[in-house]
């Protein structure tokens, strides 16, 4: 049953809300996708060398400054 835009806008806000999240989770679930074996050993490999060396790493302010984000 198709929904027209004067009924969405009569919805109270909680309702516009819930309505809006429903989407966004449709929308997540239509565009997610799995990650790939290879994706998942550079990240397997990424934590291990973390653990290992945890003070190996930048900070997130010292990237930020650096890349002006």
């Amino acid at each position: 049953m198709p929904v027209t835009l004067e009924q969405i806008e009569s919805l109270d806000t909680d309702e516009k809300i819930q309505l809006a999240e429903k989407l966004w989770q449709s929308i997540e679930a239509e565009r997610s996708q799995p990650m790939t074996d290879t994706q998942k050993a550079l990240l397997e490999k990424r934590l291990n060398e973390h653990k290992l060396n945890p003070l190996s790493g930048k900070s997130w302010s010292t990237i930020k400054n650096k890349y002006s984000v």
